[in-house]
Order: C-alpha cells, then sequence, then structure tokens
C-alpha cells in the first residue's frame, strides 16, 4: 500500500516551490485518480476527520472539487 501524503508534506513542497521563485498564488491544485484519468480541479479545502476517542485532534483534511455539493 502506498502511504498517504501528510500535510507537513504538502507544506514542504509548497515551500520548496516558493522558494524556487515559483508565485503560489498563481499555481492551481488539480487531482487525478491516475496519469490518465481526467483532472478534476480543486476549489476548496477543508477539515476532514478528527480522532476516534476525543473527536478534537484533527487527522485528515480533504480536497473538494465542488464544496457545494452534498
Amino acid at each position: 500500500m502506498i502511504a498517504p501524503i501528510t500535510a507537513d508534506f504538502i507544506l514542504e513542497v509548497l515551500l520548496q516551490l516558493k522558494e524556487e521563485g515559483h508565485d503560489l498564488s498563481s499555481i492551481t491544485v488539480n487531482f487525478r485518480t491516475n496519469w490518465d484519468s481526467d483532472v478534476q480541479v480543486c476549489t476548496s479545502i477543508a477539515e476532514d476527520l478528527f480522532d476516534s476517542e476525543t473527536n478534537s485532534k484533527l487527522e485528515s483534511l480533504v480536497l473538494l472539487a465542488d464544496p457545494t455539493e452534498i
């Protein structure tokens, strides 16, 4: 199984891109299930799951293509 990425890893990648001179405000975030799938443009990020014991420790974030869809 492939390990999931962490928020810390995403931050490291973003900081490296910024250090290389990229303008982060002009870079969109997309999602694909694999290299042959269609691009889904992520339009929102939100808190997702919290720990089951106390429901107070954030354990995951979710990227959404359509945050209005329920």
